[in-house]
């Protein structure tokens, strides 16, 4: 979360996973949509989040610790129930001296009974950590701001380390579906897919050992769609095998002929992050 250009307490973001793509070959991409250079600011960031028991988790509740130099805060987020193919989550951030946390704040939220509990006994420890290198663009048209990050690191929990390579598109104010289809539009320009594992999620099946081709098969085709996503990502392996089958049971036959063989041998075809995007849209509005 970008501290400056988050004013309102629902967080909006659109994310997609990456693959060889650093600041330079971004830089370029954008200069191509938006005909001028701008700038970008990059920190070191270091989070640490905080689970008992994985309470707070199965809850749909994260509670973090930013380090970014010697600034720090504490964070607090809240999943919504999904209304569409955005990440749509509360949000608070509290300023605090050092990275710890901050149990007399954190008693004054409105939060699950179960995680007011923990919070009340204060059981909370630091379950998982992230550290990653963040690149800032922030991006203004006449109808939408929003925030573009791109976030290269890793999620560690002991031995156990999963990679971060993804960019975020947050919306700070105006026309969120403007902002879509400018991720869309950049996202054409680079190996992507559209992500759903967020870093929450990524440090606890670390934790669990939950290997997301685990998990149960689906049995709706957004859910097919959202395995496909889990299949392309770093924390599957990738896994191509599983990420074919996804394509081919999401019943597309252009997509399958267009993106099947590229995808089975493990790579990331260009078109294939706004397909998953536009597909995602047509089925949380029923038009599948």
């Amino acid at each position: 979360m970008n501290l400056v250009s988050t004013p309102e307490a629902i967080e909006i973001e659109l994310k997609f996973g990456l693959r060889d793509c650093g600041v330079d070959r971004i830089s370029l991409a954008l200069e191509d949509l938006l005909q001028c250079d701008i700038g970008a600011q990059t920190d070191t960031l270091k989070n640490a989040y905080y689970d008992y028991r994985g309470v707070l988790h199965k809850h749909g509740v994260a509670i973090r610790t930013r380090s970014v130099g010697n600034r720090h805060e504490m964070t607090v987020k809240v999943r919504h129930v999904v209304e569409s193919w955005l990440s749509r989550r509360e949000e608070r951030n509290i300023r605090i001296l050092e990275p710890a946390l901050d149990y007399g704040a954190l008693d004054e939220l409105p939060l699950p009974d179960p995680v007011i509990t923990v919070i009340k006994n204060r059981s909370l420890n630091p379950v998982f950590e992230n550290v990653f290198v963040r690149t800032d663009w922030p991006i203004g048209y006449a109808d939408c701001d929003f925030m573009l990050s791109l976030d290269k690191g890793s999620v560690r929990v002991g031995s156990r380390e999963s990679p971060v390579s993804e960019i975020e598109l947050e919306l700070i104010s105006g026309d969120e579906n403007r902002m879509i289809e400018f991720g869309c539009e950049l996202a054409d320009l680079l190996p992507s897919f559209m992500a759903v594992i967020s870093k929450a999620e990524r440090g606890d099946r670390l934790i669990r050992s939950a290997h997301p081709m685990r998990d149960l098969r689906p049995r709706q085709k957004r859910d097919w769609l959202y395995w496909l996503s889990r299949a392309l990502d770093p924390l599957s392996g990738p896994a191509p095998d599983q990420a074919y089958l996804a394509l081919k049971a999401l019943g597309e036959p252009e997509a399958l002929a267009t993106f099947g063989e590229p995808i089975a041998r493990s790579e990331l075809p260009l078109g294939l992050a706004r397909w998953m995007v536009e597909l995602s849209l047509g089925s949380m509005r029923g038009t599948d």
